[in-house]
């Protein structure tokens, strides 16, 4: 009995974040798009930045363990990048 609640808690667990990922992305999509129809040179540059960003998280995350770096800013970019995979995880399994 204990494994049965068990495997229903993970699997209501998965849907809810299938159903956050899936929605975030949707809402992502629509502020991209209005967005662009505001300003596409802010929403390029912004988006630009939040790649940059999240690319420094994973140079930060991936290189060598002697060499890492412990400031704020290396933390930051590396939680970004963190949900980042995290988000493209779920999201590559949206069928919206």
């Amino acid at each position: 009995m204990e494994f049965l609640k068990e495997f229903v808690a993970e699997t209501v667990g998965e849907l809810v974040l299938q159903f956050l990922a899936c929605g975030l992305f949707v809402g992502l999509v629509f502020l991209a798009a209005w967005g662009w129809s505001v300003s596409p040179v802010l929403t390029g540059a912004g988006g630009g930045l939040f790649a940059l960003f999240t690319g420094y998280g994973l140079w930060e995350m991936f290189r060598g363990s002697e060499r890492h770096r412990k400031g704020r800013l290396a933390s930051a970019a590396v939680g970004t990048a963190t949900v980042v995979l995290v988000f493209a995880y779920y999201a590559s399994n949206c069928s919206c």
